[in-house]
């Protein structure tokens, strides 16, 4: 037994178990002083097997002694099994009791006749590497229930054999069936892009160096089908004592969705940033939490800022914000930081660093934590300014005349209005509406040309201007007609002689290109009095005691009383006149060319109505659609002019067939589109008519769309729904609808005869036929301008891509053969001077 012992110990110096033998005849044990030292047991004594038993782990202790017993009976296989000890000098079956893992390995030592008589064998500390295996189980038992969570492949590769274990998961999201995978990590590596091949071998070969053996690769793919899908592949290796890895655990999970994304984001950014800087805006982040801001050197050049000149806080931004716009900027950012509004969109001054102010225009996002509290803000911040000068022009435009600058009607009506709801109200002072016309200006204007008939106009409106009071008001309503609010007056004598004062201002001469011009004016005069409701009422009143002043002789002044209703039984006599030309058609449709100015052929027509009077002969429209739209006669007028204009339009349609089909304009008057069913018109029309809806367009004044903008945008919505288009015309001189404009489903804007004629006159309001042409593009429609009659003209208006313009230059308007004519001569070119447009 001795040189039994020598022997043991020998081997235990050699390595790092500890050995033991149990004699059984004797049931003495010896434990070499390493096992010893395991168990914490004295050196030196002798040992009985319950030295070591006592020891173990209670749930360990019978499948130790199985196996001893396994021994005994003449098995002769070598046993190993993994059990828990304590020291001895532990408490028993105490708190906190450190088990240590030992790994038991045994075999009998028989007799000549085969009976066992030892048991001999060798023990190890394996402590360290169960705590491993314990944690590594818990990590690859969280990571697989994450991994099936979330639907990934879960694969087991063994480093050392290299063989890989791929679950049918991973499989199927290759396409593949679950037994059409070998186990060779060419399964996987085989199918990598070529191009990622040699990243995701670099990622494997870092597992060497990997302190926490953590892998993680992106990669492509390919599927069964030969699709090519992106795959985000995750996994953790177990090291062996050495840190070399000897297995890879993980997950695949297709991510081409989100790589997807991340594409169309990329390239939504870098447009947004090209965008960003086409528009020269200027760009701000804003950092809530630490207060920091970036300013972007564009933002700081729009306010004339060198670098230095600018600190990074929110503070060097709003001591810049005009003070009466400060409050209004404030709030609309604390509107988006709570939440209120999705997104900071506002419009404010600003103060340059040469002392002048900036209309900007900033637009921001901001970025929310998980609890949605924002703790970023950036956006952008847009010079205006131009724009801003540009509405307000179209603003004032829209109330004043283009080339006196004088109130025009609608302001003047609208300050009449006032004056009779005070009076209503209050009791207050009589007033007075006087109405001036210019007599023979047409004569003037036609000697010595439209450009002095302007001169002269501005002179005369500078001289009523000079001779009102202050209070009043003066516009002017038409080439050569002004009218004056005269407020708070005692008696019809001091309407009469601020008429007069006028009168005498107009009659001094003018010396107009050597020549001395005298003018003379018809007055008319309606006196609060009289009692109205309306304050065209008043208006039209005096406007019927001019006409009486003209017609008894011009250069007279004439008060609204009841001799005027003998003219009133003339207007009758006119409607009755009318009335019988609508049953016995004598009304005719007229027609002038639209052209498109790139192509300069022939896109559409406006169609205008005509009166072929018995007596009177061929009558404008000016001198009966008034009267038709105030007797309601427009009505019956238009339905017929609306079915007249599509049948035409489809006569030329099927003989000159387009591409684009040509399109008819026709327009609609405010009475007809208020007390007309025209969506049901319009419909039947269609369906008896088969012209494509959509070459059909209605044209609505301003006015009307003011007049109850609710109301009209539902009529126009369904109107829209048919496919016909709308169109605005004489778009800025009438009651603005630029604030409403968004809100109905428009398609085009004419412009107005007057700004046109300013391209030529050298007038500055030329610059709003840009503004409107541009403001159309903006908005998605069309521009038409109208009242071309010069080559000039029409050069401008090409080279501001106005779409469309329609004009003297072009054709006159024509009755429909000679309108025919000119259609047939874009198809085969003529010399005959009468097709010439």
């Amino acid at each position: 037994m001795t040189s039994n012992i020598d022997r043991y110990l020998l081997a235990e110096k050699a390595g790092s178990e500890g050995v033991w033998d149990w004699d059984l005849r004797t049931d003495t044990l010896y434990l070499s002083p390493r096992f010893k030292g395991f168990l914490g047991l004295p050196p030196g004594d002798a040992n009985r097997p319950g030295d070591w038993l006592s020891l173990v782990h209670a749930d360990d202790v019978e499948w130790l002694n199985a196996s001893f017993e396994a021994q005994m009976v003449g098995l002769a296989i070598p046993f190993q099994i993994e059990h828990r000890v304590r020291r001895a000098d532990a408490p028993p079956n105490g708190d906190g009791v450190d088990w240590r893992w030992l790994v038991c390995r045994g075999m009998a030592v028989m007799d000549g006749a085969g009976e066992p008589i030892r048991l001999v064998g060798s023990v190890a500390d394996i402590t360290d590497r169960k705590i491993a295996e314990q944690a590594l189980r818990k990590s690859e038992e969280r990571y697989a229930l994450a991994a099936a969570a979330s639907n990934d492949g879960l694969y087991d590769w063994d480093l050392v054999a290299n063989r890989v274990y791929y679950a049918p998961r991973w499989a199927s999201l290759l396409g593949l069936p679950a037994n059409g995978l070998t186990d060779s990590p060419d399964e996987w590596l085989g199918r990598v892009h070529p191009a990622d091949r040699p990243a995701l071998t670099s990622a494997l070969a870092a597992l060497k160096h990997s302190e926490d053996g953590a892998f993680q690769a992106e990669y492509r793919m390919r599927t069964a089908n030969g699709e090519t899908r992106w795959f985000a592949c995750r996994g953790i290796a177990a090291l062996d004592p050495m840190g070399e890895p000897v297995r890879l655990v993980g997950s695949q999970s297709d991510i081409t969705d989100r790589k997807t994304a991340e594409q169309r984001l990329r390239q939504s950014e870098e447009r947004y940033a090209l965008a960003a800087a086409g528009a020269a805006d200027g760009l701000w982040d804003w950092n809530i939490d630490s207060g920091e801001v970036y300013y972007s050197p564009r933002w700081k050049a729009m306010l004339g800022l060198d670098e230095p000149e600018v600190a990074s806080t929110i503070t060097e931004w709003f001591s810049r914000v005009v003070p009466g716009d400060l409050d209004g900027l404030r709030t609309a950012v604390n509107l988006h930081l709570t939440g209120e509004r999705k997104h900071l969109q506002h419009e404010f001054r600003i103060q340059r660093s040469d002392g002048g102010e900036s209309w900007m225009l900033v637009r921001g996002l901001a970025v929310r934590d998980d609890k949605g509290c924002a703790i970023r803000m950036a956006g952008s911040m847009t010079d205006i300014t131009a724009r801003k000068k540009a509405e307000q022009q179209l603003l004032f435009d829209a109330f004043h005349d283009a080339m006196t600058g004088l109130p025009n009607r609608t302001l003047l009506l609208d300050r009449i209005g006032q004056a009779l709801d005070r009076n209503r109200r209050a009791g207050a002072r009589q007033f007075a509406a006087i109405l001036i016309d210019l007599d023979r200006f047409k004569a003037i204007n036609d000697a010595l040309g439209s450009a002095t008939g302007d001169r002269l106009l501005k002179i005369i409106a500078k001289r009523l201007d000079n001779s009102r009071r202050v209070g009043d008001t003066l516009a002017r309503l038409s080439a050569d007609e002004f009218a004056v609010l005269l407020d708070e007056i005692d008696d019809v004598g001091d309407a009469l002689g601020a008429a007069e004062r006028m009168a005498q201002a107009i009659s001094r001469p003018v010396t107009l290109e050597g020549h001395d011009v005298v003018l003379t004016a018809s007055i008319g005069v309606a006196l609060s009095a009289t009692g109205y409701d309306r304050a065209e009422d008043m208006l039209r009143d005096a406007s019927l005691a001019m006409y009486r002043a003209k017609t008894g002789g011009r250069a007279r002044i004439d008060v609204f009383d009841s001799h005027l209703r003998r003219q009133a039984m003339a207007m009758m006599r006119t409607e009755a006149d009318l009335r019988a030309a609508l049953e016995q058609d004598q009304l005719c449709l007229y027609y002038q060319p639209i052209v498109s100015l790139r192509t300069g052929q022939i896109a559409g027509f406006e169609a205008l109505m005509r009166w072929n009077h018995p007596d009177r002969g061929l009558v404008p429209p000016n001198d009966f659609i008034p009267l038709a739209e105030e007797t309601g006669l427009i009505v019956p007028m238009g339905r017929w002019a609306l079915q007249e204009a599509t049948r035409q339009l489809l006569v030329w349609q099927e003989r000159f067939p387009r591409p684009t089909p040509l399109f008819m304009s026709v327009n609609v008057s405010s009475r007809q589109f208020r007390d007309d069913d025209l969506v049901q018109v319009i419909g039947d029309l269609l369906a008896s008519t088969p012209i494509p809806p959509s070459s059909l367009k209605l044209e609505l004044t301003e006015s009307l769309l003011m007049a109850d903008p609710e109301k009209c945008g539902a009529v126009m919505r369904q109107i829209r729904d048919m496919d016909v288009r709308l169109s605005i015309d004489d778009f800025g001189t009438g009651y603005s609808s630029l604030a409403y404009l968004h809100r109905f489903p428009v398609d085009t804007l004419k412009i107005d005869r007057s700004f046109v004629q300013a391209i030529t006159s050298g007038q500055g309001n030329a610059a709003i036929v840009h503004v409107i042409s541009t403001l159309a593009t903006i908005l998605n429609m069309d521009a038409i301008a109208e009242g071309v009659e010069a080559a000039e003209q029409a050069e401008y208006l090409g080279d501001i891509m106005c779409k469309y313009a329609q004009g003297y230059h072009f054709a006159r308007p024509t009755p429909p053969d000679v309108a025919e004519r000119l259609l047939a001569a874009e198809v085969a070119p003529s010399t005959d001077p009468a097709l010439a447009p």
